[in-house]
């Protein structure tokens, strides 16, 4: 960025002749800005080129010096810019001359300007810019995909962009003198408003059974304002970005989504179903694997988080959730047993962190109860559990490979389950069993 120091020259001389002199006095001088460096302070240095003068008087406004009594003043500095006069006065006994020139320092050139969202900067949007540029006289205006594409002048109208994305906007200042700075700056148009939501059950609320907690999943694009209503829900936050609702009871339901970003609104509505509760959850093709296959398939199993574990898996913040493990002897299948956590040390595993108990009667056939395949295939209520006695009894008897097996069990919380072993798969080591189960819900 350089001001340019330009020459325009007035020259004036001034002849006083009191009497016949015998030696006349001519006054000149001459300049030059140093290293030519055109950004303040500038450095301008003098040369006089007076004859038959013996006294001197240079005058240099704004400069430093401001005054010099002799000959030569050599390099003198401005702080200011604008239209300076230099005068140099040379005289002898006789006679008395002056001459003027005056200097054009230019300021310097320093490109800048503002952008700013006339609206705001969802698309379509048209963006103001304004000039903070100084010591300029000459403006190129570059807008990458803009309308217009360029412009001249300090003050160009408003850009007008259609579609989103990341735009630069260049320019290019000049002074009178060529000299010229450049500045880019980059905008960033987003896409226009799209309402979109979905509504996600909770983990615990995956079969959409009342009571029902769900989390509204926000999908809109470009929106700065949320408003959730529903008619029979509870909507936690229904002014935030993502919110929850709440459904105590069965039933259809509407949620309306209304979003804006001060330009465009749009509205969007979904439906949920949702259903009585049964009180019973049902998990289908639980694998579970035999005792070698326990680090690789798993042999443990958790009803409330309604996970398989393998043996590296289970630690402190698990091992009492898991209330299910299962025993398989070889990939014969000829001895199979689900046991209870807590004694899972006993049967070639490791012990179980905060085990809990979990009472199993895996061979309902030397007992009194009863719960047929066909009986646990029609099962749809937890409640319909009730009526099934587990005692604490760990250590029945196990069961070979025939099929169906229905296994049942109470965990530690008292709630009741039922097991239904429908495939024995070989894989040798790492052969498994695959099983639905049914529990309570509470």
């Amino acid at each position: 960025m350089k001001p340019l120091l330009i020459l325009s020259m007035l020259s004036l001389g001034f002849f006083a002749c009191r009497k016949e002199v015998s030696t006349n006095v001519t006054t000149d001088f001459s300049y030059e800005v140093v290293d030519d460096s055109y950004t303040t302070p500038v450095q301008v240095k003098f040369v006089n080129k007076t004859s038959g003068a013996l006294f001197y008087k240079w005058t240099f406004p704004g400069g430093s010096p401001a005054v010099y009594d002799k000959k030569d003043p050599g390099i003198v500095t401005f702080d200011t810019t604008g239209e300076i006069t230099i005068k140099l006065e040379a005289w002898n006994d006789e006679q008395r001359v002056e001459k003027e020139i005056k200097i054009v320092i230019d300021s310097p050139v320093e490109a800048g300007f503002n952008i700013t969202a006339q609206q705001n900067a969802f698309g379509p949007s048209d963006f103001v810019i304004t000039s903070t540029t100084s010591g300029a006289t000459e403006y190129n205006w570059l807008f990458e995909n803009g309308s217009p594409s360029s412009a001249t002048g300090s003050s160009p109208a408003p850009v007008h962009y259609d579609q989103p994305g990341t735009y630069r906007i260049f320019l290019e200042a000049k002074n009178a003198r060529g000299v010229k700075d450049t500045l880019s700056k980059w905008i960033t148009v987003y896409p226009a408003l799209s309402a979109a939501f979905d509504i996600e059950p909770s983990f615990d609320d995956d079969d959409y059974e009342a009571p029902l907690v769900a989390t509204l999943h926000n999908k809109t694009t470009s929106a700065t304002s949320h408003k959730w209503t529903v008619n029979g829900g509870v909507v936690a936050g229904s002014s935030d970005s993502i919110s929850s609702i709440r459904f105590d009871h069965p039933g259809t339901y509407t949620v309306v989504y209304e979003s804006s970003n001060g330009k465009q609104s749009e509205t969007v509505t979904r439906t949920i179903t949702v259903k009585p509760n049964s009180g019973l959850r049902t998990v289908a093709d639980v694998k579970l694997g035999i005792n070698t296959a326990h680090a690789s398939v798993g042999s443990f199993y958790s009803t409330s988080l309604r996970k398989v574990f393998k043996k590296e898996e289970v630690n402190n913040s698990n091992g009492n959730k898991i209330d299910i493990v299962f025993f398989g002897l070889n990939d014969g299948f000829s001895f199979n047993q689900f046991i209870n956590p807590a004694s899972a040390a006993t049967w070639t595993f490791d012990a179980i962190p905060g085990a809990t108990v979990t009472s199993v009667i895996n061979k309902q056939e030397e007992t009194s109860v009863q719960l047929s395949a066909a009986a646990f295939d029609q099962l749809n209520n937890g409640s319909a559990l009730n009526a099934i006695s587990v005692p604490p009894n760990n250590a029945d008897a196990s069961f070979n490979a025939t099929l169906p097996r229905i296994v049942l069990f109470k965990n530690a919380e008292g709630k009741k389950g039922a097991i239904k072993v429908k495939q024995f798969v070989q894989a040798g080591l790492y052969s498994y069993i695959i099983c639905d189960i049914k529990f309570q819900k509470e």
